[in-house]
């Protein structure tokens, strides 16, 4: 890796590139060159822990899951937030992240509730 940190420092050197592009460069390189995977769907699923039964699998397009997460009034958001402990905002700030991966994993004592981004 050390030499191609050498090659982006002298093509910055012979102005091939500018200091701004040096650092996109190298700070992909940091990353492996990788850019984190988008999510496509939101999946959530609840299962009755007492039979491990799914009660709910739900999967809908992420696009659909943002514009209704949008229509939540903000009086049901705090309501969420006062009895469940659900930050509503947080949830959507996740979900326009649309980074893959677990946005909430809730076990109660008959439900577990677990909603991802896939």
């Amino acid at each position: 890796m050390d030499e191609e940190k050498m090659k982006i420092l002298k093509m910055l050197e012979e102005g091939k590139i500018n200091a701004e592009d040096a650092m996109k460069l190298l700070a992909a390189l940091e990353q492996g060159g990788e850019e984190p995977r988008k999510g496509k769907k939101l999946r959530i699923r609840v299962t009755d822990r007492q039979t491990s039964k799914p009660e709910v699998n739900l999967t809908i397009p992420l696009g659909l899951a943002k514009v209704v997460a949008k229509l939540i009034p903000p009086k049901t958001k705090a309501k969420l937030l006062r009895e469940e402990g659900l930050d509503v905002n947080t949830l959507i700030s996740q979900l326009t992240s649309e980074n893959i991966g677990k946005v909430i994993d809730v076990e109660s004592e008959d439900k577990h509730v677990e909603i991802s981004i896939e």
